[in-house]
């Protein structure tokens, strides 16, 4: 015997990990998570099903408890957590999860709204009239089972399945390192596409499309897809399906109108959907939509009331992008194969293994129902014998001591098997009478008829194939029904973003500490955090473009209607812009209001004072002049950020190590007035600043040596400048002393070495 030491097994960390890892990973993709393409079932669905039928709850049968239900299958089939078995369970008994139940349930099980279903102690199921043809088969030893997980009893390895239940009802699930999402359709559809398939075994997938057009999802709804694109995704097994939610408009008192839903797409929460719609209206994002309910009951319908005057379908184009109401069900087509290999399967794949599973289990059943039939005939064939010489029989049982006696006599005199002898002695009395060996030719014509029509059947490709394509035919006579999902092409209703934001004036808030908002009336709301500031004021329309530029030279464009309206100090620039460590707001300014200065009206200011116009203006540009700290700066063109609304905002200065902006502004006059924290002025005109088109880092300006520039503004030759220092003292400058100076001069004393407001 070994010992303890010589026991113990040495191996390498890492290849034990991936071992046990790959184990893992194969069971959870076998045994839990993919489906089987011959039955379309998971697992625990297929454990649920059978353990239904195991317990007699077919379609006519009383509904049981779900507890009951679930206590079967987990005991016997499902060793996992009873919540998990029990919302499979449910998900089998909702009509808007599965285009056709396979579970008949009794009580709450659940709603579009995202309800849960009722305890299991409180609900009832039994086996849905449909999920019978999964399972009345599985009798006639048409599938293979397995021992269950204590080896006590066995459990089928896949249902004998009538119908492509993958397909009809579709599924979904995550293993590991893939995944499955499968569409429902239309269990019509799907039959003529595998008889279809039947005649011409080599059909493309465009033939079998014109019968299958498309996913038919239980909440109805439209689809979107072209049938190119829908093609594209049955052949490669992937992809997605935009679905988009059916409506109409409906007319109402004094001109008004309606938009009322009445579908929504698959597997979407309608009171998430409301309660989107009415955040919409709460932060003022929908004005036209005055009032939003959800009259639904059996039926959905969601209705939103409209202001008079509005067009509907751009309220609809804009509920579309904006909420669940337009979604998308994305599609892949992997499965387990017969070899219980995972793939990724195209559709006509799928249909290809459903009909060589319909063949192999037509066959099985057939020779199943071929050997009973010869069983019988064998006893029957026995019968005609004992009544051929009746009496010759009684008298040999009446003259045995025993019964084994009987059959000895019996089984010699008529020469019989085993099988014949026992039959004959289990015989009762009544079949001795004369009419019963009538009733006996009868039934041995009829199974002797049945018998050769099987082997006719077996005996043959063709017929079998045959077989098969009538009873699908007879599933799609029994349980078909007209499409619920509609397919229509997509009509994108073109709109702009500005036709749901209200006309409202309100001011934008700036702090130096970077807290930003939005207010109606400044008054109390100019409050700020301790150690704070105000850096920016700037009165706007909620349409318009409020441009905030930071200290590394980048431009930030946001709606003055996206900005977070706040009674409070609002929020960090942060939150609203993905400002880099250490970068700062310097200003802002409406981007909108600037830009609609004409530009001509300001060169004919100048042109009616008998100047020559100084400012770099034409055709609609705007030019703005960028400083940094150190008095490096450069003109540009603001009117090229106007659409830059994303979050990373968009470069317009660069600059030097130890070097930042520290300010932008318009430069609307001929000349610029620069101060530095050493208190001393310098005046350059404008026209000798160079316009960059890029961001670039510009020319020296100022000359601010160990200061830094502080303030700056456009001036005009001469006139009088007024500055406030951070401890309120006014001082006002007289330009007429200060000449315009070149660029990078170190510049005149004009102020004392402190900081300016």
């Amino acid at each position: 015997m070994p010992t303890k030491e010589e026991s113990i097994l040495t191996t390498a960390l890492h290849s034990e990990v991936e071992n046990r890892f790959l184990t893992y990973a194969l069971s959870t993709i076998v045994s839990r998570s993919l489906p089987d393409v011959r039955d379309g079932l998971k697992p625990v669905h297929r454990r649920i099903l059978f353990a239904m039928w195991e317990m007699g709850l077919g379609p006519t049968a009383r509904f049981r408890k779900s507890a009951a239900v679930v206590g079967e299958v987990l005991g016997k089939f499902h060793p996992h957590g009873d919540q998990a078995a029990y919302d499979a369970m449910v998900r089998m008994a909702q009509d808007f999860s599965l285009r056709y139940p396979l579970v008949e349930g009794s009580g709450n099980f659940g709603s579009l709204d995202g309800d849960p279903a009722a305890a299991m102690r409180y609900t009832e199921a039994r086996l849905s009239q449909l999920a019978e043809e999964l399972l009345i088969e599985i009798e006639k030893e048409t599938v293979g089972f397995r021992p269950n997980y204590d080896n006590s009893l066995k459990e089928p390895v896949v249902l004998p399945a009538r119908f492509p239940q993958l397909l009809v009802n579709g599924t979904s699930g995550i293993a590991v390192g893939m995944s499955c999402s499968f569409p429902p359709h239309n269990i019509g559809e799907v039959i003529d596409g595998l008889a279809a398939m039947i005649d011409n075994s080599s059909i493309d997938l465009k033939d079998i499309l014109k019968f299958i057009k498309g996913p038919d999802f239980p909440t109805s709804g439209q689809i979107l897809n072209s049938k190119k694109e829908l093609k594209e995704i049955y052949q490669a097994g992937s992809g997605a399906i935009r679905v988009r939610g059916e409506y109409s408009v409906e007319d109402m008192p004094r001109g008004r109108q309606a938009i009322v839903f009445t579908s929504i797409p698959y597997q979407v929460n309608k009171a998430k959907v409301l309660e989107r719609i009415l955040g919409l209206m709460e932060e003022k994002k929908l004005p036209q939509v005055t009032t939003v309910r959800d009259e639904s009951t059996d039926v959905i319908r969601l209705v939103l009331e409209l202001k008079a005057e509005t067009n509907p379908e751009l309220v609809t184009a804009y509920l579309f992008k904006h909420t669940d109401l337009e979604n998308s069900f994305a599609v892949n087509f992997t499965a387990l194969k017969p070899n219980m290999e995972p793939e990724r399967l195209s559709l006509k794949e799928i249909m290809r293994y459903f009909l060589d599973f319909r063949l192999e289990i037509t066959t099985k059943r057939l020779n199943y129902d071929l050997r009973l039939l010869k069983a019988r005939l064998h006893i029957l064939k026995a019968f005609e014998m004992l009544y051929d010489d009746l009496d010759t029989a009684i008298k040999l049982i009446r003259k045995s001591k025993s019964r084994e006696e009987a059959g000895v006599k019996v089984k010699k005199h008529f020469k019989f098997d085993d099988e014949q002898t026992r039959a004959i002695l289990e015989m009762q009395l009544y079949k001795l009478a004369g009419l019963e060996i009538e009733k006996i030719l009868k039934e041995k014509a009829e199974k002797t008829k049945l018998k050769k029509d099987i082997e006719t059947i077996l005996g043959s490709q063709k017929k079998i194939w045959a077989l098969i394509k009538t009873e699908l035919l007879d599933i799609k006579a029994k349980y078909g029904d007209k499409r619920k999902s509609m397919m229509k092409a997509a009509e994108d209703v073109e709109f702009s973003q500005e036709d749901f934001v209200v006309h409202e004036d309100v001011t934008m808030i700036l702090t130096k500490m970077g807290w930003v908002r939005r207010v109606k009336t400044v008054g109390e709301n100019l409050r700020f955090k301790e150690g704070d500031d105000l850096l920016s004021l700037i009165p706007a329309n909620t349409r318009d473009n409020i441009a905030l530029f930071s200290s590394a030279g980048k431009v930030y464009v946001i709606k003055a209607f996206d900005l977070p309206s706040s009674s409070g100090f609002g929020e960090p620039v942060q939150h609203l812009f993905k400002f880099g460590d250490g970068e700062r707001p310097i200003m802002a300014m409406n981007l909108s209001t600037v830009l609609a200065g004409s530009p001509a009206a300001a060169e004919d200011e100048e042109k009616a004072k008998g100047k020559q116009p100084q400012l770099a203006l034409s055709g609609g540009t705007v030019i703005a002049l960028s400083i940094s700290a150190k008095g490096v700066g450069f003109k540009f063109d603001l009117s090229q950020f106007n659409s830059v609304t994303t979050r990373a905002g968009k470069k317009f200065a660069g600059c030097k190590a130890g070097d930042s902006i520290m300010g932008v502004d318009v430069l609307d006059l001929p000349n610029v007035l620069f101060l530095t924290s050493e208190g001393k002025a310098v005046v350059v005109a404008g026209k000798d600043i160079p316009l960059l088109t890029g961001a670039g880092k510009g020319v020296k300006l100022v000359n601010a040596k160990k200061g830094e520039v502080t303030l700056f503004r456009s001036v005009r030759k001469g006139e009088q400048v007024k500055v406030v220092d951070e401890k309120g003292k006014e001082k006002v400058i007289d330009l007429k002393s200060y000449g315009v100076m070149t660029r990078g001069s170190v510049g005149l004393k004009a102020v004392k070495a402190v900081k300016f407001v």
